[in-house]
């Protein structure tokens, strides 16, 4: 069975182009590189913009002079804008707070093109400042290597280092410089090292390529359809997996792959204006969390039949608002409505380890490929009640769950992996790190380690995460392999694992002590 991208996208509610290849980002990636480089930038990260900007050339990347890329504000948006400063500096005076916004009104980057700076900026002349769009203008620092970051250093170091720099810089990615080595910092909270002496155009294309073609895009609440105070936490049905949530908490906890969430407020910024900034770039949370958990709860089959002969060449179709898959299978043609599916998850910048089961855990669907969010009753959705970063990703394993526990049914009623999905659901985990493959159980299947390392949020990581469930839950089926968990790698960024319980995995980690860490020292034994 092989859907096409089309299919996924439409069961994932993804719109938009979704380019799945390394080389094919960089053909479709538009670059600028800032026109300003203050005095005081090393020449370690001079040299290493010029390296790049003529790597990235030969990649195929376009590579387009600064003052060609900038456009004027259209008077609509220009009229926005001063309203909207309007409105924030009256605010702020109400408050007390004599914190003045201005923006620049002048020309701006177009849409759809990054832009690269060398070295840090001066306040009020950083790219932040002349781009059209913090969704659709990735921006890049070169910037030097912090003293207290070597090749030894561990996860924490490296987060530690690099949070200080986004915020000062309001950026999307950092690329730090020494004389020997080059560090790509994301929201991937995934550091990985190369040496500038080494095969620079593959890890260019590699490392860099696909978080800057595919960034950080955290859901939006527009993307959903949104049920407030819809979600009754004491309900019977849910209360075995609310349950599973709140009590995996303090085992995952002693498992040290949960760091500490991180508020907004915490972060040092140039000024009130730059925090407003970054917030907006985070889409207005209050903070940040690593990973998340979740319970996708008990699946219903869908039927599966003989598909009849259409017209309709197309592997996907709606009948009235249902959205039905065509598919091969053991050489039969078959069709099925794409199940509906249900998830409790943590709320995007709650502690995973102390989740309030009252306020921190939101009701996520995807039915007939529209995304549905619930906030528990009494409480509505606000800057501290946002979607995780994950979600496409989170809906994406689940709906592949319920869609291969059906097939699976299908084809062996006594399928006892699909029973198991249709009673107990799945539990969902993630976190910035990955497993020793030598430490793993035979039943525990890993996918998607050759994957292109996109951003955390980007559509591609959703449709890998289906793809690869996709490719292993067909080889499951056909060669009546065990299965107890399988997790999907996501390369510099960490590990999404499925198992029976998040309580249950939680006592496997503990029991099983360094099968997995965060950072990526693990992720090297798998190349």
């Amino acid at each position: 069975m092989k859907l096409g991208i089309e299919a996924i996208k439409t069961i994932l509610d993804i719109q938009g182009d979704v380019c799945m290849s390394e080389k094919d980002m960089a053909k479709k990636l538009k670059v600028t590189f800032f026109s300003k480089i203050e005095e005081d930038t090393s020449e370690n990260v001079r040299a290493f913009s010029k390296k790049l900007k003529k790597t990235l050339a030969e990649l195929g990347v376009e590579i387009i002079p600064y003052e060609q890329t900038l456009e004027p504000i259209r008077l609509k948006r220009r009229i926005k804008m001063i309203l909207m400063m309007l409105g924030m500096n009256i605010k702020n005076m109400l408050k007390g707070k004599f914190e003045f916004f201005a923006f620049d009104f002048g020309k701006k980057v177009k849409k759809g093109i990054a832009i690269i700076q060398t070295g840090e900026g001066e306040t009020g002349d950083l790219p932040v400042d002349h781009v059209l769009s913090l969704r659709e203008n990735p921006m890049i620092l070169i910037t030097d290597q912090p003293d207290e970051i070597t090749e030894k250093s561990a996860f924490k170091e490296h987060l530690e280092a690099s949070l200080p720099i986004f915020s000062w810089n309001i950026t999307n990615l950092i690329v730090s410089v020494s004389k020997t080595h080059w560090t790509v910092y994301s929201f991937n909270m995934s550091y990985p090292m190369h040496r500038i002496d080494g095969d620079f155009n593959k890890d260019i294309l590699h490392a860099l390529v696909p978080k800057i073609y595919a960034p950080v895009i955290p859901p939006r609440i527009s993307d959903f359809e949104i049920h407030n105070s819809a979600f009754d936490t004491d309900d019977e049905q849910y209360k075995p997996y609310i349950k599973d949530l709140i009590e995996s908490g303090p085992i995952l906890e002693q498992t040290k792959l949960y760091p500490e969430p991180k508020k907004i407020s915490e972060f040092k910024f140039r000024s009130a204006f730059y925090r407003w900034l970054g917030s907006l770039l985070l889409d207005k949370r209050s903070g940040m969390s690593y990973g998340f958990i979740a319970r996708q709860l008990p699946m219903k089959f869908s039927e599966i039949r003989e598909a009849g002969k259409q017209n309709n060449k197309k592997d996907y179709f709606f009948k009235g608002k249902d959205l039905y898959i065509k598919f091969d299978f053991n050489n039969n043609k078959y069709e099925m409505k794409v199940p509906d599916v249900w998830v409790l998850t943590s709320r995007s910048g709650s502690d995973k380890t102390k989740l309030n089961p009252k306020t921190d855990i939101v009701r996520m669907g995807l039915v007939n490929g529209k995304m549905i969010m619930e906030t528990p009753k009494g409480v509505s959705v606000g800057p501290d009640y946002k979607p995780s970063f994950d979600t496409k990703v989170i809906l994406a394993h689940s709906v592949a769950n319920a869609i291969f526990a059906s097939i699976a049914k299908h084809i062996n009623p006594d399928s006892e992996f699909a029973d198991k999905f249709a009673s107990n659901g799945r539990a969902l985990a993630h976190w910035h790190g990955y497993f020793d493959p030598k430490k793993l159980p035979k039943s525990w299947h890993y996918y998607g380690e050759n994957n292109p390392p996109v951003s955390c949020s980007a559509p591609q990581g959703a449709v890998y995460a289906f793809k690869g469930k996709e490719e292993l839950f067909t080889c499951i089926i056909q060669r009546h392999l065990p299965y107890e968990a399988d997790i999907h790698m996501e390369p510099q960024h960490g590990s999404n694992v499925s198992f029976s319980s998040l309580k249950n995995l939680g006592n496997f980690l503990i029991k099983n002590k360094n099968t997995t860490k965060l950072g990526n020292e693990y992720l090297a034994l798998y190349s």
